[in-house]
């Protein structure tokens, strides 16, 4: 039998942080990594997640972790609320696991994927746990174990209820459909909760416009370069969400408009 054959899958796991590199924090969790899995393959995707930003991160998340090989472990650890009352989370889907904290930095696995939510048992882990730093001390303990092949009741158990910011969209009586912003991206581009599955699901209507703070954009169109530079756009994302650009320029900032506020879609 081959050397080829004979070698087991690559242990693998992405770090996903607001913790900087500076600090040495990230150093830590890739130390105790590399201590119990010698051959783990380490991703740093961004430790410059904005400080307690997990709506950034959970977005950041929605962008990669599905690409990653079968068993990829994705470990994220943006968590304001640590060492306070929200959970530290194991969550299984069909070919992942997410480790870290419940407080809807999951928000878009969660609409992604079937899964099974547990919740971390800290009383099945030896040693003092810091309140400041589950990264190091919950949350690579937990990914050490899974890729150890220890079974998750062991330090586990399962959890009906997990934390999630995302809304779907709604519906006004007289028939607008009413869209919050849920992200606002590098390039400023308004990212908005209604996907081509909602799209579709009303029959993809070719005429639509969308109500912004100054005018209406009115179309949706196939590229930032169908418009002028400096024109706004209504376009599809590449996770297939409806969001509102500019073309080479910043929509979030020339609309004055932030995570969180409201646009109007209106068919007809």
């Amino acid at each position: 039998m081959s050397d080829k054959m004979n070698k087991s899958p690559v242990a693998l796991v992405t770090l996903l942080t607001d913790f900087g590199t500076a600090d040495g924090y990230v150093g830590a969790m890739k130390g105790l990594l590399m201590q119990s899995i010698p051959d783990v393959r380490l991703i740093d995707i961004s430790h410059e997640i904005k400080p307690f930003d997990y709506r950034q991160a959970a977005f950041a998340l929605l962008n990669y972790a599905f690409y990653y090989p079968k068993d990829t472990i994705h470990i994220v650890v943006v968590d304001p609320g640590v060492g306070g009352e929200r959970k530290g989370l194991v969550i299984k889907t069909s070919n992942y696991h997410f480790v870290g904290p419940d407080n809807g930095v999951f928000s878009f696995v969660y609409q992604k994927d079937t899964f099974q939510a547990y919740e971390i048992d800290l009383m099945k882990f030896g040693g003092e746990i810091s309140a400041t730093f589950h990264g190091r001390d919950v949350f690579v303990p937990a990914a050490i174990r899974i890729l150890k092949k220890e079974k998750l009741a062991n330090f586990c158990h399962p959890v009906n209820h997990v934390s999630s910011f995302y809304e779907p969209y709604s519906q006004t009586d007289d028939g607008k459909i009413v869209l919050k912003i849920i992200h606002i991206d590098h390039f400023g581009n308004l990212i908005l909760n209604f996907n081509k599955s909602n799209w579709n699901d009303l029959g993809k209507p070719n005429k639509v416009k969308l109500q912004t703070s100054h005018s209406f954009l009115c179309e949706i169109k196939h590229s930032f370069s169908d418009v002028d530079q400096g024109e706004l756009v209504l376009i599809w994302d590449s996770q297939g969400f409806l969001q509102v650009a500019q073309n080479e320029g910043n929509a979030a900032s020339t609309l004055q408009l932030q995570v969180g506020d409201t646009l109007h879609l209106i068919l007809f």
